[in-house]
């Protein structure tokens, strides 16, 4: 059975179907949340102001709602190289997304060449700091330095709902309940100066960790609102 399964992961018609499906019952479920953005005037104003991408980074927990944080804007978004990385990939082109295969804890320098090589291409760029294998909620190393190279601001994002489940994930990975009211709460951008050493960078790993916890307790409040 377990050869089965690892046969149909492989299969690129169930990948196909799977991205498929799952990209329409997404979108039937943003169909009946209702949105709103809050904080999110700082993003824009550097946007127009600097005429640069930026990095966006969320929880790995809060990954579900994020293509819509975004829409419209070129983004790229690293996704790991395990199976269901192939998946999320598929997923994201469904909604305009490219993606680069790399991880904190494998092919990190690949995955961090290819984003710098989308950066300078133009392309806002996503991230989840303590994806794809956790810990949970713990920003790793590699985003810090990506806002060193490229001297983008990260901003923070989360997601909350007036209702919802917290799967049984290592993440603890949220899903909104149809019909609820969602919230995207953005924090300002945190800067990591191009000549940061070691100890810059851990600061800046511990306040943009900070920060993350902050727009996720913020969003949460606002779901219960």
């Amino acid at each position: 059975m377990r050869r089965i399964l690892r046969s149909l992961r492989r299969s690129r018609a169930v990948l196909v179907a799977g991205a498929w499906l799952a990209a329409g019952a997404l979108r039937l479920l943003r169909q009946s949340v209702r949105l709103r953005m809050v904080g999110r005037e700082w993003a824009d104003a550097f946007h127009a102001e600097q005429g640069r991408p930026l990095i966006f980074t969320f929880w790995h927990g809060r990954l579900l709602m994020m293509p819509f944080a975004w829409s419209g804007r070129p983004a790229t978004s690293m996704v790991s190289h395990h199976a269901d990385g192939e998946v999320l990939s598929r997923i994201l082109r469904r909604f305009g997304i490219r993606s680069v295969r790399g991880s904190t804890s494998r092919g990190a320098h690949g995955g961090l060449r290819a984003m710098l090589r989308a950066y300078q291409g133009g392309s806002h760029l996503t991230f989840a700091p303590d994806g794809p294998r956790g810990p949970r909620e713990r920003v790793q190393i590699g985003i810090i330095e990506l806002a060193r190279r490229t001297g983008a601001p990260v901003v923070p994002i989360s997601f909350g709902a007036s209702g919802g489940w917290f799967l049984r994930t290592w993440d603890r990975c949220f899903i909104p309940c149809p019909f609820a009211r969602g919230t995207f709460v953005f924090g300002e951008g945190l800067l990591v100066p191009p000549g940061a050493d070691r100890a810059a960078m851990e600061a800046a790993r511990a306040e943009l960790e900070r920060r993350l916890n902050a727009v996720t307790a913020a969003a949460d409040a606002a779901g219960r609102d």
